[in-house]
């Protein structure tokens, strides 16, 4: 007995138009905005530019798991709309850098058109949908670029902190070795005195200013580290670089606050285009 949908299933299908139509647009963009920000990394320092090479290629990892995915039947029969666009939004913004998301484009365009009528070429969607969509999109993804590249910023001005202190570490210890030297060979009993009292100031010197060297090198990496691994999971550049804030500003580990896990939608039992998509057994 065919079952009258009242029209659930043709809005679901329109909401993965609109929602496919604009996850290709952001891609493209997010691609040019992210050769944007390595360009301008480039331009200030190398170190700022490693640090945000080491993050996209994290974020390239990530973006691998989430490819493989296309290629599975199970991923699609319960993957949601927004799954599905996110996807499709991750082929289109590493198509020109990683071969697997060419393949992984070319799968999902087959799927949605078998699966949901939807050609990912002419998809049909409401325009002022798709533009408001990608509007928002948009400025999501670059408040994430731009706290990328504050994080940036941070981790090289750590890191030309951490020269700076270890230079005057160098300094202090031959100075120190210099007062030592005087010391020995000083006729003069007091001056021996005041020489070696120098040369122990000196060298306390040098070794809190190593000490604080080291730290600085130990959080800046550390919060480097740390922020690639999230990312490798997944989590968001707004998620992770608000982590690392918190690092900084309270001394708090990045992972006690990134504790929350998302939750999948359950396993639809729907077997048409866009009752695939449904969240609940329909027919009961």
């Amino acid at each position: 007995m065919t079952v009258d949908s009242d029209g659930i299933e043709e809005a679901i299908e329109g909401q993965l138009r609109v929602l496919v139509t604009a996850a290709g647009q952001v891609g493209e963009r997010l691609a040019r905005l992210r050769e944007d920000s390595l360009r301008r990394a480039q331009a200030r320092s190398e170190q700022e530019a490693r640090e945000l090479q080491s993050r996209i290629e994290a974020e390239k990892r990530a973006a691998r798991v989430d490819l493989a995915n296309t290629h599975r039947a199970d991923w699609w029969e319960r993957a949601t709309p927004e799954e599905i666009a996110r996807t499709y939004q991750t082929t289109r913004a590493w198509l020109h850098e990683e071969p697997e998301a060419a393949r992984a484009e070319g799968r999902m365009g087959d799927e949605l058109r078998s699966r949901y009528g939807i050609d990912v070429n002419d998809t049909g969607a409401d325009p002022e949908a798709v533009r408001q969509l990608v509007r928002l999109e948009l400025e999501r993804a670059e408040r994430d670029l731009a706290n990328a590249e504050a994080e940036g910023h941070r981790g090289a001005a750590e890191d030309s902190e951490a020269q700076r202190l270890l230079a005057q570490a160098n300094q202090e210890e031959a100075r120190a070795e210099a007062a030592r030297d005087a010391a020995e060979h000083e006729p003069d009993p007091d001056e021996r005195v005041r020489a070696a009292a120098e040369a122990e100031q000196r060298e306390a010197a040098a070794e809190s200013s190593r000490g604080e060297s080291a730290l600085v090198y130990d959080s800046a990496e550390r919060r480097d580290g740390m922020a690639r691994d999230l990312e490798g999971k997944g989590i968001g550049h707004e998620v992770v670089a608000t982590r690392m804030r918190a690092d900084v500003s309270q001394a708090q580990p990045a992972t006690e606050a990134v504790s929350g896990k998302a939750t999948r939608a359950k396993a639809r039992k729907g077997r048409g285009r866009a009752a695939q998509l449904q969240r609940a057994d329909r027919g009961r």
